[in-house]
Formats: C-alpha cells, sequence, structure tokens
C-alpha cells in the first residue's frame, strides 16, 4: 500500500544498537572537545589574530599606500599634465603632418600599382584557376562522397548503433540492476541508521554540555563572580578614600 514503509531487514536491526552505541561514545566526547577548544583556545586567538590582522594592515597602509599616493599626487600627475600638453600642442600635429605624406606617398607607390596588377593579372588567374578547381577537385570529391562514403557511413552508423543498444542491454543486467539491488537492501539502510546515530548522539551531546557546563558556567559568573568582582572593587575604593583622606 501507498504510504507504508518497507520492511526492515535483520540486517538493519543488527547494526543500529552498536551504531548507536558508538556514537554515543565517540561522537559525544569530539563535542565536548569541541566546546572546551572555542571557549579556550579559538575565540581568544580569534580576537588576538583581528588586532594583529588590523596592526599589519595600518602599518602596509602607512609603507605602501601613502607614498605612492603622495608621488602619484605631487609628481605623477604634473609631469602627466606637461606630457599631455607637449603631445597635444606639438607630437599631434608633427603626426598629422607626417601621416598625411605617408598617405599621399602610399597611394601613388602602392595602392595604384596593386590595384593595376589585381585587375590585370590576379584577377584573370584566380577565374582560371576556380574553373580548374572545379572539374580537377569538387566534381571528384562530390562524386566520391555521393558514391562511396555516404553509403558506408549509412552503414557504418546503423552497425554502431545495433551494438550501442546491445551493450546497453548487457550493461543495464550485468551492471546497473546488480548495484542498484545493493545499494536498496545493503547499503542505504546501513548509512541511514549510522547517520541517525551520529545526528543523535551529536544532539546529546549538545545538551549534556549546556546542562552540565554552560548553564552552571553562566550561573557562577552571573550569581558569584559578578558580585564578587563588584564588592571587590568596592572595598578598594573604601580603602583608596581612606588612603586619600
Amino acid at each position: 500500500m501507498a504510504g507504508e514503509r518497507p520492511a526492515e531487514g535483520c540486517l538493519v536491526a543488527f547494526v543500529r544498537v552498536p551504531t548507536r552505541v558508538f556514537a554515543l561514545l565517540v561522537v559525544v566526547p569530539l563535542r565536548f572537545l569541541w566546546e572546551v577548544l572555542l571557549a579556550a583556545v579559538l575565540r581568544p586567538c580569534g580576537r588576538a589574530l583581528g588586532w594583529v590582522v588590523l596592526q599589519v594592515c595600518r602599518l602596509l597602509y602607512w609603507t605602501l599606500v601613502w607614498p605612492p599616493v603622495r608621488l602619484y599626487r605631487y609628481l605623477l600627475v604634473p609631469c602627466g599634465r606637461g606630457l599631455a600638453w607637449l603631445g597635444r600642442e606639438v607630437l599631434a600635429p608633427a603626426g598629422r603632418a607626417v601621416l598625411a605624406a605617408l598617405r599621399r606617398c602610399g597611394r601613388v607607390l602602392v595602392v595604384l600599382p596593386l590595384h593595376w596588377l589585381g585587375r590585370n593579372v590576379l584577377l584573370p588567374l584566380g577565374r582560371g584557376s576556380l574553373v580548374l578547381g572545379r572539374y580537377l577537385v569538387v566534381v571528384p570529391l562530390a562524386a566520391l562522397w555521393r558514391y562511396v562514403l555516404a553509403p558506408c557511413g549509412r552503414g557504418a552508423r546503423w552497425l554502431l548503433s545495433v551494438l550501442a543498444r546491445g551493450t546497453g542491454r548487457v550493461l543495464h543486467v550485468l551492471v546497473a540492476v546488480p548495484l542498484e539491488w545493493l545499494w536498496r537492501v545493503l547499503l542505504y539502510p546501513v548509512l541511514r541508521e549510522v547517520a541517525k546515530a551520529v545526528v543523535a548522539a551529536w544532539r546529546i551531546g549538545g545538551r549534556i554540555w549546556r546542562f552540565l557546563v554552560a548553564r552552571p558556567c553562566r550561573w557562577v559568573r552571573r550569581e558569584v563572580w559578578w558580585p564578587a568582582k563588584a564588592e571587590i572593587a568596592r572595598v578598594l575604593q573604601e580603602v583608596r578614600r581612606a588612603l586619600v583622606g
């Protein structure tokens, strides 16, 4: 019937209890170790590392960024403006004059001779080469494709399609079906139980840490340390007033 869970095999029932026991014995201590490292090492190291990074960034700014910015503002920008004026007022007019002279010389010495050569020599040679290429290359290749290569290609394609269908069916029967059965019957149930046990143990470890360590520490800090700290500060203040007075 739809909605009913598949019956669990003996393998799942055999694996479930040892997996949960192993998870409780391994994952819960790991959770405690993680909380201790986080409270005693990682957070202080993170704050110290942040301060060091801030100081290094300030040092890099004053040694690597500030001098180039000043150099660019007070040296490179004025030099660039001078070079821009030189290019705009001197080099650009000279370049335009040289380009106009080269354009006139190029038309007389290059363009007109090449135009005559193309019209009277290259164009007739190209037309003759096209005619020869058509009858010596294109027509034989078209006949070869039409009467030899195309039929051979259709036969090879049909043969390859038959071989591909046969190979696919063999692989489906010999590989896909056994792998699907192995995953559904053996691997998936075992991995599901292991994952459930690990997640449950991790949650139990977190709850035990909160109830046995985190909450008592917060209570001691709020009910014992803070009042004692305030009382010590008050006593020190009274002593300081008495000494001053």
